[in-house]
């Protein structure tokens, strides 16, 4: 009996504390020489606002922060902030920011594709995005739970 009101204990407080932000990581890199990173960062998004919108279309942005030439650029700097899925998938983050350089750098996500652009000096520079998903602590903590309260019911079992 006590067990099983740990169990519940702990099922509670893991889904209390669950955030419902899909955090998600990016590298980018120029098409005309794909061996360099030039690109970094990260951008979440509220899953259950998603999953309500039919999982489809264009969502805001909860964060945005991005590595580019030395520069940090974040949500607050961005004009037109918002993540984009196609066919029910994530195609990427779409924001535009203004460089101290007086350039342009830009991120676009369409026809199922991520990329960004980096326009400077009459110059247009285009690169890929390469997305990929940021596990989240609360996921890896309740699946040790799990894993957790599974040995300890064979244990008891056994004796």
């Amino acid at each position: 009996m006590m067990i099983r009101k740990s169990l519940l204990a702990l099922a509670a407080l893991a889904a209390a504390g669950a955030a419902h932000a899909a955090t998600y990581s990016f590298t980018g890199s120029f098409d005309t020489d794909p061996a360099t990173s030039v690109l970094t960062g990260t951008f979440s998004f509220d899953d259950v606002v998603v999953a309500a919108g039919g999982s489809d279309g264009s969502f805001d942005l909860t964060s945005l922060t991005i590595s580019f030439q030395g520069q940090t650029y974040t949500l607050a700097q961005a004009t037109d902030p918002y993540v984009q899925f196609d066919g029910g998938q994530l195609t990427g983050p779409n924001a535009l920011f203004t460089t101290p350089s007086g350039g342009e750098l830009a991120l676009q996500s369409f026809w199922g594709s991520s990329g960004f652009t980096y326009f400077v000096n009459s110059t247009s520079h285009i690169g890929t995005l390469n997305i990929s998903a940021v596990p989240e602590p609360e996921g890896w903590a309740l699946m040790l739970g799990g894993l957790g309260a599974v040995a300890l019911i064979a244990r008891r079992r056994k004796a």
